[in-house]
């Protein structure tokens, strides 16, 4: 519905192919009333005219004036370049939610103006009902917002580097002594610690730590595990780093919380994040408005989401798990039987079982591509990066690379998260507590399959060891990828950093084979992205040929798609 609102600012409810102006109207009035809008009608010259009021008290007298000024106030009013993504996220709130109504009373206001809404189920359908309350409750979501500026008296400026980041932490300090041993351990070159890098005792110039490693004459290409600190305790930066990420690894109160909410089920729409009227899926958490998965009204007997139904035979079942097989990639789900496989049980008792070998050759060139740096130019690097934290909390039960990769890994993610916060306002879920963005970031699962972040990875680039771009992206199967949030820091926007950053990955995956990548985009971002970035608008019925996948969408954020040309 947050596309018929950008629709009647931009257009004047002009509306698109097959859809009427009057059900444009009615999307864009339904959303306004979801965000919390109230209107009424005021006397002008003898005469009622509607009014629109927003949730901040501002009051609109045309549509495409509220329409317009609910667009500025969600994406703060642009965000400046080099902020690719803006967008706000839709989390769970602790209570059920009730849909708002556009008929409640406000003894601030005159009567509000009805109209026409989802109309009440049928006796005995399934669908999360609303409370008796003299009241209607407003539930503002939580939402993710641009920094219009870096935060007063912070360290923007400052390089994101992984030497940065443990001087932060305290685990090491700036101009400590160092040097770079070989493999007897004794110092090929000295030099001492600065945020930027190491400045070397002979030449006195700083260098990045790949930088400082080929100056010592080593090809052995591990900096981190090879530069030793010279202060008798033996300790490498690698170290370092895993001490740090140690004492990070203690687990909060919310991730021990359990993600769903007391009555079982979710309670905004999976699919468009708002609330209301809901059916809920008889085999997970998840719910959906009725229209949002293409249904008229709700069924009888049991229902299952999109995501809960066979890929074959679209039917699900309530029996048990083993008659299910699930793809390790694009996490659809099949019935045994609808695959006719010869050694099933076998298959699945197996944790890597794939649909396809597009999803197996995507799954395993994504592994082949974490955590190894590409050159793109201009001593820029592209590297992805994959949470290796395993579900028991220990941080390095899952790193074929060995201790020192996995904590280069949990650095830089660390970083990328900083460069995230940086840009973003802060964001928590008001039930489990989680902040949104860390949850991408380390790739953290739920329950709620829109709050299961398992199998994205996060896309850095840097300059000279300055990590100064991020992108998060998910891969469902060879059909779309999704790339949620990309950020650039403050100091480095106006220099083409997402661009390389977005190109590289896009270039990746075309020779994977993924043929679309899809982004949600705050409303005054569309532009940037349509004419700088060729993607094009997402329609209606695009997104609906994608519900079989869990995407992460958001409040008001229009989705915007690009094809990418594949190799394969």
């Amino acid at each position: 519905m947050a596309d018929a609102v950008f629709n009647w600012c931009k257009n004047g409810g002009t509306a698109e192919p097959g859809t009427k102006r009057s059900e444009t109207t009615l999307q864009a009035k339904n959303h306004l009333s979801s965000m919390g809008w109230v209107f009424w009608y005021a006397q002008k010259n003898g005469r009622q005219e509607l009014r629109y009021q927003s949730p901040q008290g501002k009051v609109y007298y045309t549509l495409k004036a509220a329409c317009k000024g609910y667009i500025d106030e969600t994406s703060g009013a642009g965000g400046g370049g080099g902020m690719a993504v803006a967008v706000a996220a839709d989390l769970e709130p602790k209570k059920p939610l009730k849909r708002k109504s556009l008929t409640q009373e406000n003894p601030a206001l005159p009567k509000s103006l009805p109209f026409k809404s989802l109309q009440p189920p049928k006796r005995g359908q399934k669908v999360r009902k609303q409370e008796n309350q003299a009241k209607p409750r407003v539930i503002k979501r939580a939402s993710i917002r641009l920094r219009e500026d870096p935060v007063p008296n912070s360290s923007h400026r400052n390089p994101r580097t992984v030497l940065s980041w443990l001087i932060d932490n305290n685990a090491v300090s700036i101009l400590a002594k160092v040097y770079y041993r070989n493999k007897a351990g004794n110092p090929l070159m000295r030099g001492r610690i600065t945020r930027t890098g190491i400045q070397c005792d002979c030449c006195f110039r700083v260098f990045a730590l790949t930088a400082f490693e080929a100056h010592a004459g080593s090809t052995n290409h591990r900096p981190a595990a090879n530069i030793i600190l010279d202060d008798g305790s033996g300790r490498s930066l690698s170290d370092c780093q895993r001490q740090v990420h140690d004492s990070m690894m203690t687990i909060p109160t919310s991730a021990k919380k359990d993600d769903l909410n007391p009555h079982g089920s979710d309670d905004v729409c999976s699919a468009c994040c708002d609330g209301g009227e809901l059916i809920c899926c008889d085999r997970c958490p998840s719910a959906f408005h009725v229209n949002c998965v293409g249904l008229k009204e709700v069924p009888d007997g049991d229902w299952f989401c999109p995501s809960c139904c066979c890929g074959i035979c679209c039917i699900g079942t309530v029996s048990d798990d083993d008659n299910f097989l699930a793809c390790q990639q694009c996490e659809c789900k099949f019935h045994i039987g609808c695959l006719k496989l010869k050694e099933s049980n076998e298959l699945a008792r197996k944790n890597n079982w794939f649909c396809s070998h597009s999803c197996e050759n995507i799954f395993s060139g994504l592994r082949n591509l974490t955590g190894k740096p590409i050159l793109v130019g201009n001593n820029l690097t592209w590297t992805l990066l994959k949470s290796k934290a395993s579900s028991n909390g220990d941080g390095y039960t899952d790193c074929p690379d060995g201790l020192d990769s996995c904590a280069e890994n949990n650095s830089k993610l660390n970083i990328a998260l900083d460069v995230m916060h940086e840009c973003f306002e802060p964001s928590k879920d008001s039930y489990t507590g989680r902040d949104l963005v860390e949850a991408v970031i380390f790739s953290q699962g739920s329950k709620l399959k829109r709050l299961n972040f398992k199998g994205f990875y996060i896309a850095v680039l840097e300059e000279n060891d300055d990590l100064v771009s991020v992108a998060t992206v998910r891969v469902h199967g060879d059909i779309v990828a999704e790339m949620s949030l990309v950020a650039t820091r403050f100091s480095h926007r106006r220099r083409g950093m997402c661009r390389a950053l977005v190109d590289e990955l896009e270039k990746n995956l075309a020779k994977l084979g993924v043929q679309k990548l899809i982004l949600p985009a705050v409303p005054a971002a569309v532009d940037t992205w349509v004419n700088g970035f060729g993607f094009s608008h997402m329609t209606g019925d695009e997104r609906s040929k994608l519900l079989q996948y869990t995407l992460l969408d958001f409040q008001g954020s229009i989705m915007c798609q690009k094809p990418l040309k594949t190799e394969l």
